[in-house]
């Protein structure tokens, strides 16, 4: 789920586009940085975490994990957008045709088949919580004016990738500079839509701050040690529940701060974490974020209508453990559908080879970007 893969691997099964990264295989014997796909793990599987409480705590069954999931909020998507923006660099240097068609395309196409799907599942599911319907046949026609819910991320890198391509001859402080106030007014709600674009607005700096800071961060990689990773993640969380307790996430630059300070922890974790050969299974999860994303919503809501319609109750221990387990599940779930369904033209896939450049040129600017 990242930007730099738009058109996420080139290896695709009858010359159409599969949901890989092929960033992270080989090239010229040389795979991608770890650190890149476990940082990229890690915060999918925060993303997953979070709808998993999300969902369990509309019914009332996410126990303690609750009041915990907003503490995280500063860490998830901030980490996301800067991994996505340090693997774009290389592709806005591209012609805005190729660009489109070599990352966007097939981003556009799956946000656009997946919002249908998930809306149709939503529709025909029993309530999944008191407050309302789970879905309205409107969101088939606003998808792009109101972004869903659940899938703005694929939906925000088209337009992220836009902009760094629009502003790619610029001095890198001016873009860096502007969207760092937009992040600055959207976090204090003085900007507010009650859509996701306020997240877009918080997030656009991180991804274009990564085009230009990747080389230096790359470079900044080999020295980095676990005291350096204690010490920020011992700041991070400090000053995270600084914020929590006096109210400050509404005060202006506070939220900006702490999620720079959370890019931070996020690099330095997946740098020591990626040296550690019993995690490399948030390696593998981070060559498949796109997949997880799209597909991990569907067996918690499910699990919340059944849980509504039956009222369940569960101990508080049982309940905090619950958002854990199914946040499991639906990785692993994600996972064996893409196995099953990756194949099948038009699910991971766009139907049409040609909506996606697949050209020489695309294969060596893909492998250049690789091994940046």
């Amino acid at each position: 789920m990242d930007s730099g893969q738009g058109c996420v691997g080139l290896s695709g099964r009858r010359n159409r586009c599969r949901v890989t990264d092929s960033a992270s295989v080989a090239v010229s014997g040389r795979p991608r940085e770890a650190w890149i796909d476990v940082a990229k793990g890690v915060a999918i599987t925060l993303v997953v975490l979070y709808h998993a409480v999300m969902y369990l705590d509309g019914v009332g069954l996410a126990g303690a994990m609750a009041p915990l999931n907003p503490l995280l909020d500063t860490f998830r998507m901030p980490l996301f957008f800067f991994m996505s923006g340090i693997l774009a660099a290389t592709a806005i240097r591209l012609p805005y045709w190729q660009l489109f068609r070599k990352r966007m395309s097939l981003l556009l196409y799956l946000y656009a088949v997946w919002v249908a799907a998930q809306t149709l599942f939503l529709l025909a599911l029993p309530p999944i919580s008191p407050d309302g319907p789970n879905a309205s046949w409107t969101n088939l026609v606003t998808l792009f004016i109101r972004p869903s819910s659940n899938l703005w991320f694929i939906y925000a890198l088209p337009i992220f990738l836009t902009v760094a391509w629009l502003t790619r001859r610029w001095n890198p402080l001016i873009p860096v500079a502007v969207t760092g106030v937009l992040a600055v007014l959207f976090g204090s709600q003085i900007l507010h839509t009650d859509t996701p674009w306020d997240k877009m607005g918080r997030y656009l700096v991180f991804f274009l701050a990564a085009i230009w800071l990747g080389p230096r961060v790359r470079r900044m990689v080999p020295h980095i040690r676990w005291w350096h990773m204690a010490v920020v993640c011992g700041v991070y969380l400090g000053i995270v529940l600084i914020m929590v307790k006096l109210s400050l996430t509404r005060v202006p630059f506070v939220l900006l701060f702490v999620s720079i300070l959370a890019v931070l922890v996020g690099v330095s974790v997946a740098v020591v974490v990626a040296r550690a050969p019993g995690f490399d299974f948030l390696r593998v999860l981070g060559t498949q974020t796109l997949p997880i994303y799209l597909v991990h919503t569907f067996p918690m809501t499910a699990l919340a209508a059944v849980l509504m319609a039956t009222g369940v109750s569960l101990p508080t221990v049982a309940a905090t453990a619950l958002p854990v387990l199914l946040c499991s599940f639906a990785i692993m779930f994600a996972l064996a559908a893409y196995r099953r369904l990756a194949a099948v033209p038009g699910i991971f896939t766009v139907p049409v080879a040609s909506w996606v450049d697949t050209s020489a040129v695309a294969q060596r600017a893909e492998q250049a970007e690789a091994s940046a």
